[in-house]
């Protein structure tokens, strides 16, 4: 399909949109409270001022959600425009933000690991310890170090107004198909307070999963990506420590920690190669397991945060992190069983200085940051065939934000990064043997945008920005015949997004609509042989979301989601190809309405429909077609039972039979598993 198609019907629809804005009735206003986000400007910025594609999944949606499925990618895929579709299993690999990969912090200290990508960002906190969780859609430079498709700022809970507050709560899940092998049970303990200048908040919770039954009460795999990770039959326990000091009115001390495990043990993990995927014959689970060390996810992190919101006229934010990941994979017949482990520490600082001249003032958001990363890929029974990564990287940035009188505002800025990366001498599962040396970046990234106040409650935004990353050198330099370590600088990636958006905020109803398109000369795919390739890429879509305030009790909404991607397969300008499904997903709509009719007890109905994808790709993940589906889930809150809250959730309430888009894009004998059947969930959570 040609560029100029899609973007002529988005940007019709986005013409078509202040039109629809001006039909409302001037009804009473529903009053929302105001949102504040961390993410897009580095300092605490309401969301309907920003210039920028956001979403903000809050506190409420998040422990909601958890009732229906705990995963965190789970949870965006059915929250977030742009988000692609969840890959019911523990990995990240296929979930992608318009398009590309994308940068997670927990608490301002990055998850990702991009010398050597793991792909378990998101499942590396539990849903219990999060206060909200803050995407900003679209590459962005403020924070840099990897963020080319965007940024997931997950936050974790803060303290609450008291001098002790104790929350407990416990629960169960399990398949309907196959009530046997299926159960799930969690219990967690929260607790905050406040005295004096001292406030602290803790977060403990373990989860035990069984089994996973698709629709027909058949197990999934235990693995059901191949190798890529699996959360049936797992054990995870999260811990999370927030304490916090008020040295006086204006100055901030806090130190912040999580522990998460996740470790599965499973007798069913065996890989079967029985699955057909042109006869629809599902991957049967297998019993056994030869995994020589239980495959998951431990991740430590510590951060100690200093503010100051009256230093010299400017407010200054200085935060020194540490963050260990070790990453467990399944075992593959033939193949060593893999792990991959990062240690990094690093510090960030972020001031904000107001200027006047004359009449006018503004903003001026700068600092600097710095991240020290060793990352290493290593076999627990064999010998390793990847080397070990040392990098120190550096990058000063300076942004302005200036309101334009009373009809907008600007934002615009340049980052500089210095990255340096060691790479030791190590010998391919060929047993070619590869010198070491280092590895030099200096790139400048530029970001400008803006937003027009079309009216009191309408605002048309637009930007372009850049992104950086070393895109998962590791993998290129391990998969490529690259004589010497020196020819790997090439395969670094730069991202050029634009985007344009509008968002109306009229008396009964909230919308948003964006187009976006984003370019780069190295994007990152896989050959049939999984080895990694990197070509020039263009991707292109439309994202809108729409919230309805039917009466004061009924709210209706959902959102929406089309992109496509075109690959330059020889460097001649020319785009032969679609990108395949693992970056690409099908088109995703969303819808919810939910009822809370008093204070007794409400409920939400929501569904997430996946549609086709017809690909023209030789690459890995686009040489089958996807097909659609559709899952409704339902939640229910009963309150003051017993001094407490009963939660109720089904997860795939018509128990649809389906297999999910990763799952499809792999078509693989191996990988061709079922989503889970319907699943029923009830829990308690009692305050003291």
């Amino acid at each position: 399909m040609e560029l100029q198609r899609p973007l002529a019907v988005c940007l019709a629809a986005l013409a078509a949109f202040p039109a629809i804005a001006q039909t409302t009735s001037e009804e009473e206003t529903v009053e929302l409270g105001t949102i504040m986000l961390e993410s897009a400007t580095r300092t605490e910025t309401p969301v309907d001022e920003t210039t920028r594609s956001v979403t903000v999944v809050d506190r409420e949606t998040v422990q909601e959600q958890r009732r229906v499925d705990n995963n965190i990618g789970d949870i965006l895929s059915k929250q977030v425009p742009g988000f692609s579709q969840s890959t019911e299993a523990n990995t990240d690999f296929g979930q992608t933000l318009r398009g590309r990969t994308f940068l997670t912090l927990i608490d301002g200290v990055p998850q990702s690991t991009p010398l050597r990508d793991g792909r378990r960002s998101l499942n590396s906190i539990g849903g219990e310890a999060i206060e909200q969780v803050e995407v900003i859609r679209g590459g962005t430079a403020m924070y840099g170090f990897g963020a080319t498709g965007g940024l997931v700022n997950i936050i974790t809970k803060r303290p609450e107004v008291g001098e002790f507050n104790l929350e407990v709560g416990t629960g169960l899940s399990f398949s309907t198909e196959h009530g046997d092998d299926s159960l799930n049970w969690e219990t967690n303990l929260n607790a905050s307070g406040r005295t004096g200048r001292l406030d602290y908040v803790f977060s403990g919770s373990f989860l035990q999963r069984g089994g996973r039954f698709d629709a027909d009460g058949d197990r999934i795999p235990a693995d059901p990506v191949g190798a890529q990770g699996g959360i049936a039959d797992s054990d995870t326990t999260n811990l999370m420590f927030k304490l916090g000091y008020q040295l006086d009115e204006d100055q901030r001390l806090e130190v912040s920690t999580l522990y998460y495990d996740m470790a599965q043990d499973s007798n069913f993990a065996g890989i079967s190669f029985a699955g057909n995927p042109d006869t629809d014959t599902k991957t049967p689970a297998l019993r056994g397991n030869f995994n020589p060390v239980d495959p998951g996810t431990e991740n430590r992190n510590l951060s100690l945060t200093y503010t100051n919101e009256d230093l010299l006229g400017s407010s200054v934010d200085l935060q020194f992190y540490h963050a260990d990941i070790d990453v467990v994979y399944s075992k593959f017949p033939g193949f060593s069983q893999t792990r991959i482990a990062s240690e990094k520490h690093g510090a960030r600082l972020t001031v904000e200085t107001p200027v006047t001249l004359g009449a006018s003032g503004f903003d001026v958001i700068w600092g600097f940051d710095y991240l020290h990363d060793e990352t290493e890929q290593t076999a627990t029974d064999g010998p390793n065939t990847s080397p070990f990564l040392e990098q120190d990287a550096y990058a000063g940035f300076v942004q302005v934000n200036a309101p334009v009188g009373e009809i907008g505002k600007l934002s615009g800025g340049v980052r500089h990064e210095i990255i340096d990366v060691d790479v030791s001498d190590f010998t391919r599962a060929n047993g070619t043997f590869v010198p070491g040396g280092k590895l030099e970046f200096d790139e400048t990234l530029f970001n400008v945008s803006g937003t027009l106040y079309l009216s009191d409650r309408t605002d048309l935004y637009a930007g372009f920005s850049q992104g950086f990353t070393v895109a998962d050198i590791g993998r290129s330099i391990t998969d490529n015949t690259f004589a010497t370590t020196s020819e790997a600088k090439s395969e670094a990636q730069k991202t050029d997004n634009y985007e344009i958006g509008l968002r109306t905020r009229q008396n009964r109803w909230d919308g948003t609509v964006a187009v976006f398109f984003n370019e780069s000369d190295n994007g990152a795919t896989f050959d049939q042989n999984l080895n990694i390739v990197k070509q020039p890429e263009q991707i292109y879509g439309v994202e809108a979301t729409l919230d309805v305030y039917a009466t004061d009790t009924l709210t209706l909404g959902g959102t929406f989601t089309w992109l496509e991607g075109e690959v330059d397969l020889d460097g001649d300008g020319s785009f032969e190809e679609d990108l395949p499904s693992t970056r690409i997903a099908p088109a995703k709509i969303t819808a919810y309405a939910d009822y809370a009719p008093n204070d007794k007890w409400r409920a939400r109905l929501q569904a997430l429909y996946s549609g086709e994808r017809n690909v023209n790709s030789t690459q890995f993940g686009g040489t089958s077609d996807i097909d659609d589906y559709l899952v409704f889930d339902l939640y229910g809150e009963i309150y003051d039972v017993a001094g407490g809250t009963v939660e109720l959730g089904i997860d795939n309430i018509f128990n649809a039979d389906y297999t999910p888009v990763i799952n499809q894009a792999y078509d693989l004998s191996f990988a061709y598993a079922r989503a889970p059947g319907r699943t029923v969930s009830i829990g308690y959570t009692k305050r003291f």
